[in-house]
């Protein structure tokens, strides 16, 4: 593998004697991670061992191609690398939180964030990026969030609106990459001697902004991936010495993770996973900022007719709209006037003369039990639909297609016919 010299210069320096153990994992094949959706109940089978450190996460036996499986467009499940799944587990996210991931794209610690707070509470997702905004959204959706704000705002604009509201935040910052170099090439490709420096930069602006949003008695995680001390013990020594209110949290404890001190370093000789860096900072005080709740609207008639006839309890979800689109409220939700805001909640459904077209993000937040119709399909028929074709099936009127329980999306029903109403921006070709 070719890794950068001045890469390998640091890290003899950083690991001495352990070295040559850390150079020889290289040669070794990256794990791949997944995290089951556990408000879809999603299990998988044998021959998947679990990631110690993170509820619901497993190591995917070699060879499996979790991702091209119709299960994965469900949101059954979460492709992520098992080192990125600790610094939401250092969170210690509790239902009924607010929390704040600042730096969310594409999505991973965001809808590991949603999992622990089993539909209570509240996430405020960020991404600044556009494209990579989209992302992110894309991944919340998938995964059925129905308690979440995305935006697309400076960490300084988010600090300015929300204050010290939040009782947890997540900064897993932009980094070097290091800790990425044995699965990505480009990571390896971009980086320079002078990239930790850069990075480091831009970590503190990031952190200060951060630290104003935590509420007293809260906490702030900060993550990267890479194995710089300037990205990493540097930058928090540096945000401590101007931030006196936080602390590391002495009492942190991640079950297979080498934790000392409120930090821990991942190294893929020592665990099974790749590079990663975590410190998780507590804040003193009892601050705390207030802020207007977002009102929800009276329900249109053809939201709550649409309700009715083909869900069972929603008809009652606070609801407001945005233009053509409907939504369902978040409980807890504050204003958020002057913020650039993807999506508030739920994507119900378009607004059209005398009717409602449901959304797919709609079909992809409902769990068994609160749909009225459906129709159950084998794999082979999955990827049918999924490539947005019609089919044959017993429907009448709106229904959720279904695999092994679990929600593709809407089909409509007529004459034996089944009309797919799979998005066309995600129809596989």
């Amino acid at each position: 593998m070719n890794l950068p010299g001045a890469f390998l210069e640091q890290m003899k320096q950083q690991l001495g004697d352990d070295f040559d153990r850390f150079l020889a994992s290289y040669e070794e094949t990256p794990s791949v991670g997944l995290r089951a959706n556990m408000q879809k109940n999603y299990r998988p089978g044998e021959g998947f061992a679990p990631v110690p450190w993170c509820e619901g996460g497993y190591y995917v036996p070699n060879g499996l191609r979790m991702g091209k499986h119709p299960l994965h467009a469900a949101g059954a499940y979460y492709l992520q690398e098992p080192s990125a799944m600790s610094p939401v587990s250092a969170l210690q996210v509790q239902p009924g939180m607010r929390v704040l991931d600042l730096c969310a794209a594409p999505g991973g610690k965001s809808t590991q964030i949603a999992d622990a707070l089993r539909g209570e509470g509240l996430l405020v997702a960020n991404e600044i990026h556009p494209t990579r905004a989209r992302i992110l959204l894309e991944n919340i959706e998938r995964m059925g969030v129905k308690n979440a704000v995305v935006l697309g705002e400076t960490p300084a604009r988010i600090a300015k609106h929300f204050g010290a509201w939040f009782d947890c935040v997540l900064v897993d910052a932009p980094c070097s990459g290091e800790g990425m170099f044995r699965r990505d090439v480009i990571a390896r490709q971009e980086w320079t001697a002078d990239s930790p420096e850069q990075c480091h930069v831009r970590q503190m602006e990031i952190l200060e902004s951060a630290a104003k949003c935590v509420k007293g008695g809260g906490a702030l995680v900060y993550s990267t991936c890479t194995y710089n001390s300037r990205e990493n013990e540097e930058t928090i020594a540096e945000f401590l010495q101007n931030n006196s209110e936080f602390s590391l949290d002495e009492s942190l404890l991640l079950p297979g993770l080498p934790v000392k001190s409120g930090m821990a370093h991942l190294y893929p000789h020592e665990i099974r996973g790749e590079g990663h860096f975590l410190a998780r900072l507590v804040k003193s005080g009892t601050e705390e900022n207030e802020l207007p709740a977002l009102p929800a609207e009276k329900p249109d008639a053809r939201w709550l007719s649409f309700a009715k006839e083909n869900l069972v309890g929603w008809e009652k979800a606070p609801v407001f709209s945005q233009g053509e689109w409907l939504y369902a409220l978040p409980a807890g939700a504050p204003q958020l006037k002057g913020l650039k805001v993807l999506r508030c909640g739920v994507q119900l459904g378009k607004l059209a003369a005398g009717r409602l077209e449901p959304a797919h993000a709609l079909a992809l937040a409902l769990l068994p039990g609160e749909w009225k119709r459906s129709v159950s399909v084998n794999e082979e028929v999955a990827l049918t639909y999924l490539h947005g074709e019609t089919f044959s099936g017993e429907l009448s009127g709106w229904g959720v297609i279904l695999l092994d329980g679990f929600v593709l999306g809407w089909g409509k029903g007529s004459s034996g016919q089944i009309k797919n109403h799979y998005p066309k921006g995600l129809r596989r070709n």
